[in-house]
């Protein structure tokens, strides 16, 4: 009955984080143009209810996602919130009153897929506490900054060189890497420091790292959403890509022990080919679909000026 109950809010919270995702990319259109990290644009969307409900519906995705994990593993939790893109893409076309595009939901699906199986594959293994690899520690903070801020930049440029919908993608891997990194930093907050004691963990410099790379990260999240017309294409690079950079920030940096071996580390790179190639062909059929979706509201607009020509 408790695993039941772990995947329903598994589910649920999947759901509650599409319907966030589909409220702050109709938010981020509405808001005027803002450049990649300016604070500015959070003020903007703060005004539009929108944005305030989609707040509203992420805080309830995550009170979900505790829940769940409290009645079932991570094993089985994690691959079920990943669904929230094809949540996403369904919410999305069911406000335009259309039926989700079958090839988005199948690149959507092969991305989740792969996924899923390379998050099984990497669970860090029942290891011995003297096998298990040791955290790097605090005197690498320093280069782990750099390393972000390098990252962080490239898809920056990245993002200003990529024209038409396609910015979009540059500017999720971004926000992919600052979720990431953030869920590291919570996870490492959390088993160096005793929660209960306010001021031992005011003391601790991931929190700072938290707020600072957490914000950022949000920051991006928009910019991407207000970069294409298709938010399915950030949405999946978002959602696989902070897993994924969450397991390779808990090998480097917190020293887990990752499943590895000549068979794991060839299925693992199979999962990824398949990550790839999912996110590949949202990207090529984000393109039509936008400019199906230009080509539609060009027609409708025009069917609306029309009436009143004549008059």
């Amino acid at each position: 009955m408790g695993t039941l109950i772990g995947v329903l809010c598994a589910l649920t919270g999947a759901a509650t984080y599409g319907a966030a995702g589909v409220l702050q990319h109709h938010s981020a259109h509405q808001a005027p143009q803002r450049g990649a990290l300016r604070p500015r644009l959070l003020l903007d969307l703060i005004q539009i209810r929108a944005f305030r409900t989609s707040v509203v519906f992420a805080v309830g995705g995550f009170v979900l996602q505790v829940v769940a994990l409290r009645f079932a593993p991570l094993a089985l939790v994690q691959p079920l919130l990943v669904t929230g893109t094809l949540f996403y893409i369904g919410f999305a076309y069911a406000m335009r009153r259309q039926w989700p595009d079958a090839r988005l939901m199948l690149g959507a699906l092969v991305a989740i897929v792969g996924l899923t199986g390379f998050l099984l594959l990497a669970s860090p293994s029942e290891s011995s506490p003297s096998e298990a690899a040791e955290p790097i520690g605090n005197s690498a903070v320093v280069p782990l900054g750099m390393v972000l801020v390098g990252l962080v930049a490239a898809c920056l440029v990245a993002a200003t060189v990529v024209r038409n919908d396609l910015r979009a993608m540059p500017l999720a891997i971004a926000t992919a890497i600052c979720y990431g990194v953030t869920a590291g930093l919570v996870r490492d907050l959390s088993s160096s420091a005793d929660l209960a004691q306010p001021g031992i963990v005011l003391s601790r410099w991931q929190l700072y790292g938290i707020a600072l790379i957490g914000v950022a990260g949000f920051l991006l999240n928009q910019n991407a959403f207000q970069s294409g017309l298709i938010g399915a294409l950030a949405s999946a690079v978002i959602t696989v890509g902070d897993p994924i950079v969450a397991v390779a920030f808990g090998a480097t940096w917190l020293g887990e022990d990752i499943a590895a071996g000549p068979l794991v580390t060839t299925a693992q790179a199979v999962m990824m080919v398949l990550v790839a190639g999912g996110v590949l062909l949202l990207a090529r059929r984000s393109q039509q679909v936008a400019r199906d979706f230009r080509e539609e509201d060009d027609a409708a607009a025009v069917r609306r000026i029309a009436p009143q020509g004549l008059s």
